[in-house]
Parts: C-alpha cells; sequence; structure tokens
C-alpha cells in the first residue's frame, strides 16, 4: 500500500488490528522498512494502538524517526465513567 503513495507532503500511517482480527496470532506490524516507505511516501509518522502491535528493531526505528523529523504515537485507550 504505501509503495503506491507519492509525494504526499503530509498524512499519517494508523496501523490499528480490525475488529475482528484475532489479535492473539496476527497484531499489525511495523519495523525500519515502514518507515522508510512512509518517508518515501511523504508522511509525517505513525499511529499504534497501544498494546494491539508489534515494532520490529524499535531503537532504529525511533533513530530513523528521529533523524527524518518523523513521528511514532501510541494511542491510548479512553476511558469514560
Amino acid at each position: 500500500m504505501l509503495t503506491k503513495i507519492k509525494n504526499m507532503h503530509s498524512g499519517v500511517l494508523v496501523k490499528f488490528p480490525k475488529r475482528k482480527q484475532d489479535i492473539r496470532v496476527d497484531l499489525p506490524t511495523i519495523g525500519l522498512n515502514t518507515f522508510k516507505q512512509c518517508k518515501s511516501a511523504g508522511l509525517k509518522g505513525i499511529v499504534l494502538k497501544h498494546k494491539r502491535n508489534i515494532i520490529l528493531d524499535k531503537k532504529k526505528c525511533i533513530q530513523y524517526a528521529d533523524k527524518y523529523k518523523m513521528f511514532l504515537t501510541i494511542k491510548w485507550k479512553k476511558y469514560l465513567y
């Protein structure tokens, strides 16, 4: 999907599990290649859902994001009482 996007100059990648996705065996995964593809597409960063993802080579991803002024945001679940 990311390889088809070119020159967005803004926008973000949102990686959340699908509603009926079995998170015991199939979690959304990102890695350094994902960040490189986002940069190539012109996206500014990635949004993930808290405790519902896998990040490969986390340290390298953070270094790459810092170098190219990208962001990685983890969305926390809000509880309403």
